[in-house]
């Protein structure tokens, strides 16, 4: 609801497959943010956290920032191993220098597996990580 008019954006869900709430970013007009969220009430909760799969569609769009949002640690799509997804965004934002923020819910002790996955991929791709513990 803050986002300033003159910027674009778009959303993607994500759990066994990707869903876009778009196919190209759009002007943060107060229709097109009131229609984002009802897209986002619309969401039901999914079986998998296709982490991969989602950054990489998030990638394809002409956008300055990612803001990846997720309360699951990967599980599900093309690539599951946390590593292995920081490596690939990473090679495949080398030349885009597209910053990733992550922002991971409930995300559990300080440290463990899906904590250090969401810090090392802000951290290899320009980004801020932000816990939201419960």
């Amino acid at each position: 609801e803050e986002l300033p008019a003159d910027v674009e954006f778009n959303i993607i869900a994500f759990n066994v497959r990707n869903y876009p709430w778009q196919l190209k970013l759009l002007p943060a007009t107060a229709e097109n943010k009131q229609n984002a969220l009802y897209f986002i009430a619309a969401q039901g909760l999914g079986n998998a956290t296709a982490s991969y799969d989602a950054l990489d569609a998030a990638l394809e769009f002409d956008a300055e920032a990612v803001y990846f949002l997720t309360d699951g640690a990967p599980h599900g799509g093309r690539i599951t191993n946390p590593p292995a997804i920081v490596k690939a965004i990473t090679q495949a934002n080398t030349y885009r220098r597209m910053t990733i923020n992550s922002i991971g819910i409930g995300v559990g002790p300080s440290g463990n597996a899906f904590d250090t996955f969401l810090a090392t991929l802000a951290q290899h791709n320009y980004g801020e990580y932000q816990r939201v513990d419960q």
